[in-house]
């Protein structure tokens, strides 16, 4: 056998196609990993590693289905790299599959993992092993507000009195939900739907669906950002919820940071200084990003003015009053 990898994707696309329940594969370290992913991912229901006749023994997967419809939950798989025609990308170049919807499995010098998790750990991925196009528990429809929200574990849904409240291992957060908009937990993931068509509907459809998956990434997962500061002369340093800058005016900013926002400065020879935030609250981490970059932003602007009074001083009396005018 020459591409394993195929081998084992053909098996799972020929048994999605026959309607079978369990399918069984040669197993394989790489195979293995795969297999993880996938069941993480949301994509099979279960898995078994088994002895066999070969050292390395058997895969043995369990398919994942629509109780209603039976649709399974992997819509298309696709082999991108083969021995014949190996792909490489950088972690600035990772692959985005049905929009973010769908995954790539990659493999790369620290493991398997998704295109998602390479590109948060800046690894480039020695080659592409596999891309996963799927519907997202076959639920997934064109618009963002009918794809259901999945739960990962150790993360709970409340709805009460138009009131979503989710609690996660990060931590908790609520949002109000306007009184059209109906949110269900139904079988391990969230639901969003409107009345009707109509325009401001559909927008409050969209945006509480983004809304509600921002919070369970976010008690679940969390969110990182990273800020360089570039100028001359700038600096940042962190002393426990207090950022200080040095943004070339005249005295130090001190901003005090929410509790809910972790924050880091690093400053290394020769590099511009590095401010790190985390936070569980996506709308909370861009808004303290944001009041930062105002900074350094206002710092500019006045330079740029002083930089063109200087110059007005230095012109003619005549070149003055063009200008004025």
């Amino acid at each position: 056998m020459t591409d394993p990898i195929a081998d084992y994707l053909t098996r799972l696309r020929n048994a999605i196609r026959a309607g079978h329940r369990v399918v069984e594969c040669p197993a394989s370290k790489i195979k293995k990993e795969i297999t993880k992913i996938l069941f993480d991912q949301g994509y099979i229901l279960n898995y078994k590693f088994e002895e066999g006749e070969t050292p390395q023994g058997v895969i043995k997967i369990a398919l994942k289905y629509d109780p209603i419809d039976r649709v399974n939950a992997i819509k298309n798989l696709h082999r991108v790299s083969r021995p014949g025609l190996r792909q490489y990308t950088g972690y600035k170049d990772m692959p985005r599959v049905l929009n973010g919807l769908g995954i790539a499995i990659l493999s790369t010098s620290k493991g398997v993992m998704t295109n998602k998790e390479a590109k948060e750990q800046k690894i480039a991925a020695k080659y592409c092993a596999t891309f996963i196009n799927q519907r997202q528990e076959v639920f997934i429809m064109s618009r963002i507000g009918k794809a259901p929200i999945m739960i990962p574990a150790g993360v709970t849904v409340q709805v009460k009195d138009h009131v979503v409240t989710v609690k996660g291992p990060k931590g908790e957060l609520s949002q109000e939900i306007n009184p059209d908009i109906e949110v269900n937990v139904v079988d391990g993931h969230v639901e969003v739907t409107r009345p009707d068509d109509e325009r401001e509907h559909r927008a409050l459809h969209g945006l509480y669906r983004a809304l509600i998956n921002n919070m369970v990434v976010g008690v679940s997962e969390g969110y990182k950002k990273e800020m360089e500061l570039v100028g001359v002369g700038y600096r940042a340093a962190s002393t426990g919820q207090v950022l200080e800058l040095s943004l070339g005016y005249s005295h130090a900013i001190y901003i005090k940071l929410p509790k809910e926002v972790k924050v880091e400065a690093k400053s290394e020879r020769n590099k511009n200084p590095l401010i790190i935030l985390e936070s569980f609250d996506k709308q909370l981490l861009g808004q303290v990003c944001a009041k930062i970059r105002s900074l350094a932003s206002l710092n500019r602007t006045r330079a740029r003015a002083s930089s063109l009074s200087a110059r007005l001083s230095a012109a003619s009396p005549a070149s003055r009053l063009m200008l004025n005018n």
